[in-house]
Parts: C-alpha cells; sequence; structure tokens
C-alpha cells in the first residue's frame, strides 16, 4: 500500500484569537500493530496516537489523551479511511473516560471497531452505565491492561476482550487469564507485549485467544496529507447542529463552505457504512445520509482534535471552482458541485483525481465526471479547468462559449470571497 509523503510543512492550528490564516495542508500520522491468532494470521489492527516527528505517544493525562483520541478517530474515518487501513478487519481504539460516560462523542459505526477501556479509567457507576449503553448500540468492549484487579472485574464480565499485558502479570499470567476467563467466558482473551517464540508458546499453552506484540509485528506509522477544515465554519456549524429551528439548507451551505470539511463528509460517510451500494452522488446526499448528530459528533472530534486551520487563496479557489461547475451544468447542479469541489481537493492536496475519488466512496456519476470528463457536470469541469488555465479552443470543445463560462466563474468567484470572508471574520 502506498502512502503519500507531506507536500508542505505543517501550520499550527487555529486558536479562536489567532489573527494570522494557517496553512491548509498537513500531514496526519496514525499508528497501527496488527493483533494475530494462534496459527499467527492477522485478525485486527490497534490504532495508535502518533505525534508528528515523533515514534511513540508521548501523552499526559486527562484533555490531552482526549485530544490523542479524538486526532485517532477523526484520522482514520475522516482521512485515511477505514478500507486503507484496515480492510475489512477489525480495528482497536484506545478510548478515554469520556467517551464512556458520553461526555464526548463516538461517531463512527459499530460495524468494524472494538472500544478499548484504557487501564487508567476507574470502573464505576457511570463508567459500568456507558457500557451498558454502547453494548445495547452493538459495541464491541474491550479491557485494556488487565492484570485481575478487583475493581475492573465488573467491567471484564461486560467485555467482548479482555488484553492482559505479559510483562505487567509476569508469573501471575496463567492466574490472571484464569480470573478473566472466570468472570467471562465468553471473552476472548488478547495477550500483548508478545517479544518473542518462547512467550508467544507460553501464552497459546495458557489458553489465550488473540497475540499482540513486537515478535508479531512492529506499530507501524502511516501518514498522509490531509486538508484541515476551517474552526470558524466548524463552530458555527456546531452551533446550527445543536439548534432546533435551522433548517437544513443553512447546514448544507455551511458544509459546502468549506473544501476540507466536505471531503471529510465525504469519505466519513464511506467509513462509518452509511453509503448507499451504488455510492454517494453529491455532497447533500452525504450530509443526509450521516444525519445531523453523528455530523455534530465528527465536527466536535476535529475541533476538540485541534485539525482546523484555513487557507484564504486555496479555498477561494476550490469554492469558485465547484461554484462555476454547478452554474454550467444546469439540471445536475448538485453532482457538479460535489465534481468541482473534489477536483479543487486534488489540486491543493497535489493528488490525482482518480487518488483522490478512490477514497472518497462516491457514486460512478462522479467517478466519470471528474476522471473521464464526461457527462454535463464533467463537461462542466472541463470548461472550468480550461477557463483557468485561459484555453478558449478547450472550452468550445467541451460544448460551452466562452462568455458563457466567464460570467459563471466570475459570478462563482465574487460568491466565494464573500464566503472566505465570513469564514475568515467572525460572526
Amino acid at each position: 500500500m502506498h502512502w503519500r509523503s507531506p507536500v508542505t510543512t505543517p501550520s499550527p492550528a487555529l486558536g479562536p484569537q489567532d489573527d494570522e490564516v494557517a496553512g491548509s495542508v498537513a500531514p496526519v500520522r496514525v499508528g497501527r500493530q496488527g493483533i494475530y491468532d494462534h496459527e499467527r494470521h492477522l485478525v485486527a489492527y490497534e490504532l495508535l496516537f502518533r505525534n508528528h516527528g515523533r515514534a511513540s505517544a508521548e501523552l499526559a493525562e486527562g484533555a490531552e489523551q482526549d485530544h490523542a483520541t479524538s486526532q485517532v478517530i477523526s484520522a482514520t474515518f475522516g482521512d485515511f479511511g477505514v478500507e486503507q487501513i484496515a480492510g475489512d478487519r477489525l480495528l482497536f481504539i484506545n478510548l478515554t473516560r469520556g467517551f464512556f460516560t458520553g461526555e464526548l462523542p463516538i461517531p463512527c459505526s459499530p460495524e468494524q471497531v472494538v472500544l478499548e477501556l484504557l487501564e487508567n479509567v476507574e470502573v464505576d457507576e457511570v463508567v459500568l452505565a456507558g457500557l451498558h449503553r454502547l453494548r445495547a448500540q452493538g459495541y464491541r468492549i474491550a479491557i485494556d491492561d488487565f492484570i485481575g484487579e478487583e475493581s475492573r472485574l465488573p467491567a471484564v464480565a461486560l467485555a467482548d476482550y479482555v488484553k492482559i499485558d505479559v510483562e505487567a502479570a509476569g508469573t501471575d499470567l496463567e492466574r490472571v487469564l484464569d480470573l478473566a476467563r472466570a468472570h467471562n467466558p465468553a471473552a476472548l482473551v488478547v495477550v500483548e507485549r508478545i517479544e518473542d517464540d518462547a512467550l508467544f508458546t507460553r501464552c497459546r499453552a495458557a489458553g489465550a485467544d488473540l497475540f499482540q506484540g513486537y515478535g508479531l509485528q512492529r506499530p507501524v506509522t502511516l501518514e498522509a496529507v490531509s486538508l484541515t477544515p476551517s474552526q470558524l465554519v466548524c463552530l458555527r456549524l456546531v452551533r446550527a447542529l445543536t439548534g432546533t429551528d435551522v433548517p437544513t439548507r443553512e447546514i448544507e451551505q455551511l458544509v459546502a463552505s468549506d473544501p476540507a470539511l466536505s471531503l471529510r463528509v465525504l469519505k466519513t460517510v464511506t467509513s462509518a457504512a452509511a453509503a448507499t451500494r451504488t455510492g454517494v452522488t453529491s455532497l447533500r446526499q452525504a450530509i443526509v445520509l450521516l444525519g445531523r448528530q453523528q455530523l455534530c459528533s465528527w465536527v466536535v472530534l476535529m475541533l476538540l482534535g485541534g485539525v482546523t486551520s484555513v487557507d484564504t487563496e486555496a479555498l477561494t479557489m476550490v469554492l469558485a471552482r465547484a461554484s462555476a461547475c454547478a452554474r454550467l451544468a444546469e439540471g445536475h447542479a448538485d453532482l457538479a458541485y460535489t465534481v468541482g469541489l473534489l477536483s479543487g481537493v486534488a489540486s491543493v492536496l497535489g493528488m490525482q483525481d482518480a487518488e483522490l475519488v478512490a477514497t472518497t466512496g462516491v457514486a460512478q456519476s462522479v467517478r466519470t465526471a471528474l476522471v473521464d470528463r464526461q457527462g454535463p457536470a464533467g463537461r462542466a469541469l472541463r470548461a472550468v479547468l480550461a477557463y483557468e488555465e485561459d484555453e478558449p479552443f478547450v472550452i468550445s470543445d467541451a460544448g460551452h462559449a466562452v462568455y458563457e463560462v466567464s460570467r459563471a466563474y466570475l459570478a462563482a468567484l465574487s460568491g466565494a470571497m464573500v464566503t472566505v470572508s465570513s469564514v475568515i471574520t467572525p460572526s
């Protein structure tokens, strides 16, 4: 699998009081380590937080761990896509207390994730109620780094997986494993920190079901470039999504005003298994499929994870291209807007159209228009790109008059500049 290297130096995320505009392209990193069965067959992955420029996670307690977890989820489902990271295998994700108590949202659907309760989370009545709620919603639960603590046994009884740290358990490994079995015979036992063949053999003989550690696979850090959303748009969207009288059209306009947020919505619909079998044909359809509640959860995670910034020049170009395509493709405005949007994002990220569209799960009609430049939306895109490059003969060949494209593009550019101004200037 090929992972693209960053094309620019990352810029700091915008804070609410920042006066400078940060760069819109930045690298995102996620660590991944395999989990294996008795025959050393890969069956799942654990996802790990990775700071840019560091090989491992170096985290404080509390808010910084919440921040790291939010980055892992946002990057996995919004930047890479689950299929690219894990195919159809399960994903184990470490979660802090707030995700189990309901204070922080879990926006990913339960089909492919296992939620790990970290060892430093106190198992009290609130956490136990959260575990019951999440299990009722279909999520699988794993108890991380269990070493026989009596206080964690009620959580073990609710788990689908119990993970035991071999190094921490030491000579008590067999006792801890038996204790887990006694309190939850149905749970699969995962032993961590398998460093060599001898330890693998010992744990298999003790009755462990799954195995993880350097002796099987060292963690791999995956990296990609990401176009990051505007913090101000995200904040406005949260306010709109939590309001009771905000029309859906306003929600759509807010999402459409930010190319990075739009791209994440398209990718998230695919990653969250919410897309139709035929694929998504427009940004509007993706928003409807995702729903207000889940969209709000994703936006909150993006804000919490600090993945928000804006680049005025790039933002203006993408929005103008998308809007111009929509104006030219009469009767196919939604499709054309999405095609123009994806084309602009690909330009900013330095990617080929086909490479970007492969990660979004969009319908064949979008792929045909974007990659092959066919159909009304495809011809509109071809004409708009030719206008940007000052190629009048290509505009005519695409079936549009130069004056028609010029008028559409100038109107689109004017609207884009107004939108960008509203993004930069808080209301």
